[in-house]
């Protein structure tokens, strides 16, 4: 996914700051840098209002890379791997005595679905979804959801996403610009 960003602010950007040696750089930069940060959390929150994901695990799982007077493009990365289904949302979460529940689980807002046959497995102190893949008594496999750099790509996400950058980078160059001009402290 990538986020190109041209607005008119640039332009304005430029013709302010031209009398000053390096400036139009480091007020984009610094205006990048924000808008990076702001993604992140836009991120962040978009994700968990469409997946049953925890907002430290999203976090974790991005990086972002600065912009600086030199080179003003930056990036945000997400890498991970695939998760247990158990990460999202699973119910019964763990074996009731006495009695066999069916599981259900669900990594997207849209309900709760049934798992079938699976089973539940303490491994490391966890319960965690398997299902049988054969007849011998190891014949067994996790049931494995999207990893969180996949979810996060979800269309309505990056469409919240690319609108929150524009909106935030054309506020923040225009404030950039005042504080290099000193109209700001």
């Amino acid at each position: 996914m990538n986020i190109m960003i041209s607005s008119p602010a640039l332009e304005r950007a430029n013709n302010a700051l031209s009398h000053i040696k390096g400036a139009f750089p480091r007020a984009v930069a610094s205006a990048a840098n924000r808008t990076l940060e702001g993604l992140r959390t836009d991120a962040v929150s978009e994700t968990k209002n469409h997946y049953f994901a925890k907002s430290g695990d999203i976090r974790k799982t991005l990086t972002l890379k600065r912009a600086s007077a030199a080179n003003l493009s930056g990036a945000m990365v997400s890498k991970g791997s695939r998760r247990s289904l158990a990460e999202y949302k699973l119910t019964p979460s763990a074996p009731r005595k006495g009695r066999r529940t069916a599981l259900k689980g669900a990594v997207k807002r849209d309900g709760l679905k049934s798992l079938g046959d699976a089973f539940l497995v303490r491994l490391g102190g966890k319960y965690r979804p398997y299902s049988r893949t054969g007849t011998g008594r190891w014949s067994i496999e996790p049931l494995i959801s999207p990893a969180i750099p996949q979810i996060i790509k979800n269309e309505e996400t990056v469409k919240a996403m690319e609108k929150g950058a524009e909106q935030r980078f054309s506020k923040r160059l225009d404030h950039e610009v005042m504080r290099m001009l000193g109209a700001l402290p």
